[in-house]
């Protein structure tokens, strides 16, 4: 899951770069794109709003469900502290009524 993570992070920093070449790199893009002299360079903009809001989605879907099962595990915890070995009892004894 943090391989995920960690790929969503690098989206979002490639469709950073993307907006701020395609801002304030048009020298830099047409040297290293020289077909694109004479046309727009929007393309390139909107490729990085994208990539980002790809990214962006992805994460929040992740830490969505990271956060669901974190607050599951929490309540789990708090249930087990709040009624200790007493929950474990009342389910035996359930289980030794159902078996007669």
């Amino acid at each position: 899951m943090k391989k995920l993570v960690i790929a969503t992070y690098v989206l979002r920093a490639l469709g950073f770069i993307l907006v701020l070449l395609s801002l304030f790199g048009h020298t830099l893009i047409l040297n290293v794109f020289p077909g694109l002299e004479g046309q727009s360079i929007n393309p390139i903009f909107y490729s990085g709003i994208v990539v980002y809001l790809v990214g962006a989605v992805i994460y929040f879907f992740i830490n969505k469900k990271e956060r669901a099962d974190r607050r599951r595990r929490e309540i789990e915890e708090a249930e087990e502290r709040a009624f200790g070995g007493q929950r474990n009892t009342s389910e035996e004894n359930d289980e030794q009524d159902s078996d007669k």
